[in-house]
């Protein structure tokens, strides 16, 4: 249950994350939009899209680059793991982590924090992540 709650932590961290990176993405986009003159009131489905899109941008991206973060710098243990200070059972222990081995973990880390309800559930049924198989 500890890794439940690290990964919840790691999920909320990573969404407040993500608002900033989506708020200067969004003052980025709103400025470039006011240097090119483009303020039109027609394209309104158009702009809730783009929004949507870039918040899911955003959030991927986010997301992705705390788990490389935090992989390379912990050797696997990320912020939740630290509050928690709960076992990983996912290769952390290991001394000496592979790029490839991080890249895969975060990406996979990723997609099941897109899932993260689902992801809690498989936990509460298997005692295990469902990224734990992918890294073997």
């Amino acid at each position: 249950m500890r890794r439940l709650y690290a990964a919840g932590i790691d999920f909320i961290i990573s969404y407040l994350l993500s608002i900033i990176v989506y708020c200067i993405f969004i003052s980025i986009w709103k400025m470039l939009r006011i240097f090119q003159g483009t303020e039109r009131e027609g394209y309104f489905k158009i702009m809730v899209i783009a929004l949507f899109l870039l918040f899911l941008v955003s959030y991927l991206l986010t997301n992705f680059m705390y788990s490389v973060t935090f992989d390379c710098l912990f050797q696997g243990y990320t912020i939740g793991k630290r509050i928690i200070s709960c076992n990983s059972n996912t290769g952390a222990d290991r001394n000496i982590k592979s790029q490839s081995w991080i890249i895969k973990h975060a990406g996979v880390r990723t997609i099941a924090s897109l899932f993260y309800v689902i992801t809690a559930l498989y936990y509460m049924i298997n005692l295990r992540m469902p990224y734990e198989k992918v890294l073997g």
